[in-house]
């Protein structure tokens, strides 16, 4: 082969590749752009979401698709990963907006997007249950397929969220009656220890008077946080608890600590 044939065909592999390279790199400019294209489009979605939510009222989770995969970092009592819509909303949502006495009112604080996510970043505010203030920033990582979100990784306070659901299970807690609790069962006493009024967990109660042991003995009842009396001589008597307080028969009596 002679020199010059050589350098032609070496220039005409240059070419080529150069062609190659070129065409490779169109390719992905114009997947690049397609890319961003869809990506502007999943933005301007949510963002038509976010603000008929914010405006309207309407739930934000009408966007997400059925089967979507939506992630709760952190280590709040929310946090996992929940397959589907309706486990999302039955065991991550509910259980938060049963805390609130108002509902979440959202406040944009950024919209952005890449190739792939869309990045929503707000703050939002409502009012617990027992009438303290929620407040709470989130970062949502979206992927938006078909007009439906179909993954979510929400970024959040989880101290917050915790603190929350703490504070609302504490009330739930001093709501319940003595009954439930069962914190009637010991000895009760009068501020003297004159009297010593012990209720028994098989619901008989045994009473000391002074120096007088077992001076009443009966049975009683409770409903609720009221407790009825039938002494084992036929008489009857009420009473309430109040604040961690028995108040029987004219007397005030306090849980005797162990």
């Amino acid at each position: 082969m002679s020199k010059y044939l050589l350098m032609k065909n070496v220039h005409f592999l240059i070419v080529i590749t150069y062609l190659f390279i070129l065409s490779c790199s169109c390719s992905a400019k114009t997947r690049y752009v397609n890319d961003m294209e869809a990506s502007e489009k999943s933005k301007m979605l949510i963002a038509s979401y976010f603000d008929n939510w914010k405006n309207d009222g309407t739930s934000f989770f009408d966007i997400l698709d059925e089967n979507v995969t939506w992630t709760v970092a952190g280590r709040s009592p929310v946090s996992g990963i929940y397959q589907g819509k309706a486990n999302f909303i039955e065991n991550a949502v509910k259980p938060i907006l049963k805390q609130l006495s108002t509902p979440l009112q959202p406040e944009l604080i950024s919209l952005t997007h890449d190739k792939e996510y869309v990045w929503l970043h707000f703050k939002a505010k409502a009012t617990a249950i027992n009438g303290s203030p929620y407040e709470n920033t989130y970062l949502w990582k979206i992927i938006v397929k078909d007009n439906r979100i179909i993954t979510v990784v929400a970024f959040l306070d989880t101290q917050e969220l915790t603190e929350l659901m703490k504070l609302n299970k504490n009330e739930s807690a001093m709501n319940k009656t003595i009954e439930v609790t069962k914190e009637y069962i010991g000895m009760w006493v009068t501020k003297d220890r004159n009297v010593r009024h012990e209720l028994l967990p098989n619901n008989r109660y045994d009473e000391a008077r002074g120096n007088r042991k077992s001076a009443y003995q009966g049975q009683y009842t409770l409903s609720g946080n009221h407790i009825d009396y039938i002494d084992d001589t036929g008489f009857t008597a009420d009473g309430y608890f109040k604040d961690g307080i028995l108040y029987h028969g004219g007397m005030i009596l306090y849980k005797e600590k162990k």
